[in-house]
């Protein structure tokens, strides 16, 4: 049976890597390093504290960690002030899952980042219960945040269906024991392995339909 449902946000709900590509290489040119498609592919639905110990690691800044987050999300909030990226189809599902179920979030993304995003009219009040990673301890593909964001919702790990969009996530929530929807973006697919995981995969959320989850039950 499905009885609750569980977003993640970044990728999935809100076409955000770009954004936060476009944050992290500015930061990277500024040291005087690349950034490229593997360091991407690396921070994609991690923790706050990860994300920013690789950026670190991988371009030798001399700043301390606290320094680095807050200058990559005042300009990602400062983005989202002007104007949130949402997929085709996501505030549609989001609407389409609190007519049956209770909806919860689970992200990787800094809980200033994710207040912004719920914050807008066409999302505002939809989720029951909404974490972050960097409130749970570990990020993504740690179950952490999935199984905080479930127990929130008073429902069972094996009870819930999540839907994400990357590599990490999905094993987050094989790893919690949930029933997992990729909904991948082809700019930044998942590896195979790891998309082999999920239990269905979406070309587009535009394709999310109550039918769908009726699979689950």
């Amino acid at each position: 049976m499905v009885a609750a449902v569980i977003f993640d946000m970044d990728g999935l709900l809100v076409d955000s890597e770009p954004v936060w590509d476009k944050a992290r290489a500015m930061m990277a040119r500024a040291a005087g390093k690349d950034w490229n498609g593997d360091d991407h592919k690396a921070v994609m639905g991690v923790s706050t504290r990860e994300w920013v110990d690789y950026m670190i690691g991988r371009l030798d800044l001399s700043m301390p960690p606290q320094a680095v987050e807050a200058e990559i999300i005042a300009q990602m909030v400062a983005l989202y002030e002007r104007r949130i990226p949402f997929f085709e189809g996501a505030l549609e599902a989001v609407a389409l899952v609190c007519q049956a179920f209770p909806a919860g979030l689970a992200s990787g993304s800094p809980r200033t980042l994710i207040d912004t995003v719920t914050g807008h009219p066409g999302l505002a009040g939809k989720f029951q219960a909404i974490f972050s990673a960097d409130q749970v301890g570990r990020g993504k593909p740690a179950p952490d945040v999935y199984l905080e964001t479930a127990a929130a919702l008073g429902v069972a790990p094996g009870d819930c269906v999540c839907l994400e969009d990357s590599g990490n996530g999905i094993l987050a929530g094989k790893n919690a024991g949930m029933r997992v929807i990729a909904v991948p973006d082809p700019r930044f697919p998942p590896a195979a392995d790891k998309l082999a995981r999920a239990d269905l995969v979406l070309d587009s959320l535009t394709q999310f339909s109550r039918e769908t989850l009726s699979t689950f039950e």
